[in-house]
């Protein structure tokens, strides 16, 4: 039987062969990343707005995990969690983050960086209206990050809260919501047969932006 090594080596997958050009790219990477990300829909990828995050704590150890993208706010990305989780944490010492969205179905990926910062109350508000309610109970339930003893605990809180909050509205707890990630940095990579990909990156300058193709 192989073994795990041989197996890898095996692995083929050819991107296809669409190109990318640079007078096809938007002059604006936060469009560039709307077109793309409604084509990745448009295609039926799997979770399109999942996006890598990464951090670094405070001794300079890089930490990635994913999270879900979910809205344009002034041109930053913006997503949720909890203010008391290690990456929240992570953000508040070191602001600045780096991020990715793959979509293999379109054999696109999205590299980005900048720098995080809590968002106002009503994006935060906005979007924990638009949650499922059991998503809004596992908001309240989950000290996330924290260690827990057993997934009992855990289910006994989201049941205590279940009947707390029959026939009400939950509301956003104050240590859970959104940041937003102000970019200064986005890179778009088409992939293409033999690994001969398209790369182009978005350097922010003054109020623009430098575009460059990069070698795969």
């Amino acid at each position: 039987m192989d073994n795990t090594s041989d197996k890898l080596q095996k692995i083929r997958s050819e991107y296809g062969d669409k190109a990318l050009k640079e007078d096809a790219l938007n002059s604006d990477p936060v469009k560039q990343f709307e077109l793309w990300l409604g084509e990745a829909m448009e295609a039926d990828a799997e979770e399109p707005n999942a996006m890598v995050l990464s951090t670094v704590d405070s001794e300079n150890n890089p930490r990635s995990r994913y999270v879900l993208f979910k809205n344009i706010v002034n041109n930053s990305l913006v997503f949720h969690t909890h203010y008391e989780s290690d990456k929240a944490k992570e953000i508040s010492n070191n602001p600045n983050v780096s991020g990715i969205f793959f979509w293999p179905e379109i054999y696109r990926q999205i590299r980005f960086e900048g720098t995080a910062t809590v968002a106002d109350k009503e994006v935060s508000d906005e979007y924990f209206k638009s949650r499922p309610r059991g998503a809004q109970i596992s908001a309240w339930a989950s000290e996330q990050s924290v260690e827990i003893e057993n997934r009992e605990i855990l289910d006994k809180k989201v049941k205590e809260l279940e009947e707390q909050y029959e026939g009400k509205e939950i509301p956003r707890p104050e240590f859970w919501g959104g940041y937003l990630i102000d970019l200064n940095y986005w890179e778009f990579w088409q992939g293409r047969k033999n690994r001969t990909h398209d790369r182009f990156s978005y350097s922010k300058v003054d109020k623009g932006w430098k575009i460059k193709r990069l070698s795969p």
